[in-house]
């Protein structure tokens, strides 16, 4: 029986890095790195904060071209270098008092390490489906394809 698109959850997006899993894990952990391709195509990040360990935030600022900022918040669940990271969006107290409530979900990135290249995943499950419905409507699968093709691009230049 077919799952009702309804109740997906769910967000896998796998690229094949052509870099070693320690360079891509780097990429990660050091937030001058994390800054260059982090977020969608035109947009520019700063990383305010980077607390890489498990309890630790992460806090950054995507910029549009035209200055348009969306500050995001995240929490690290789990960091098990250099396998996995396990992270959850916080929604703001100015958010919440706005009733902007953006969606919510937790997002598990695996990097497998497959010689010098490193296949690189990451699952977004969604606290529910219609969490997932605003996510998708407002580009979150392609901001985030968007960043990965960024990534990809850094890599390159190693």
């Amino acid at each position: 029986m077919a799952h009702d698109p309804l109740e997906q959850r769910e967000l896998v997006i796998t690229r094949r890095l052509k870099a070693p899993r320690s360079l891509v894990w780097r990429t990660f952990e050091d937030p001058y790195l994390l800054a260059q391709w982090w977020g969608p195509e035109t947009f520019t990040s700063d990383i305010t904060k980077l607390e890489f360990r498990a309890g630790g935030e992460w806090h950054v600022t995507m910029r549009r071209p035209d200055g348009t900022e969306h500050p995001v918040r995240y929490h690290f669940v789990e960091i098990l270098a250099p396998e996995r990271i396990i992270y959850r969006p916080l929604r703001s107290p100015e958010a919440v008092r706005r009733g902007n409530l953006p969606p919510t979900y937790l997002a598990t990135l695996t990097f497998e390490a497959l010689g010098n290249e490193t296949i690189f995943t990451m699952r977004a499950v969604f606290d529910s489906a219609a969490d997932l419905a605003v996510a998708v409507n407002g580009g979150f699968f392609q901001g985030t394809n968007q960043a990965f093709d960024k990534l990809e691009r850094h890599l390159a230049t190693y």
